[in-house]
């Protein structure tokens, strides 16, 4: 979130500014034009959209991280992806307006869902958008 915020900022001292920003997380590299362009569009009617896919697997909570606390159904629950597009001044707005140290979020779509009365809309997406996060990714991934 530091470097989003840093980043932000200094685009709020430009001579123009866009009406929306992309967040894109370089750690999906696959992730389509054509992904970003719809993300897009339904920003443009609701001034937030993510990509994200629908969570498959079963998932359980453990607080302790050992015994499980509790399991959310699934049918609610999805994988947030990038690109995350937001009209700027909502953004902006969320950076000023929600207390984003103190708790920090863990994407920038949870930071701006904070707002009140703000819906961040879920953009499915059903193509490979993989995380490369670890070294065996790479290798998993490699022939995508």
């Amino acid at each position: 979130m530091e470097s989003i915020a840093n980043a932000f900022a200094l685009l709020e001292n430009q001579p123009t500014i866009p009406e929306f920003i992309a967040i894109h997380d370089a750690a999906r590299p696959l992730a389509s034009a054509e992904l970003l362009e719809h993300c897009l569009d339904v920003a443009r009617e609701t001034g937030a959209a993510i990509s994200a896919h629908r969570v498959t697997d079963t998932i359980h909570s453990a607080p302790d991280g050992i015994c499980i606390h509790g399991t959310p159904s699934r049918e609610s629950l999805w994988a947030a992806e990038t690109p995350q597009v937001f009209r700027t001044e909502l953004y902006a707005r969320a950076l000023r307006e929600t207390d984003w140290h103190a708790n920090p979020p863990t994407d920038d779509a949870s930071l701006v869902r904070r707002l009140p009365g703000v819906c961040v809309k879920l953009v499915e997406n059903s193509t490979p958008n993989p995380k490369i996060t670890y070294r065996h990714d790479l290798v998993t991934y490699e022939n995508l």
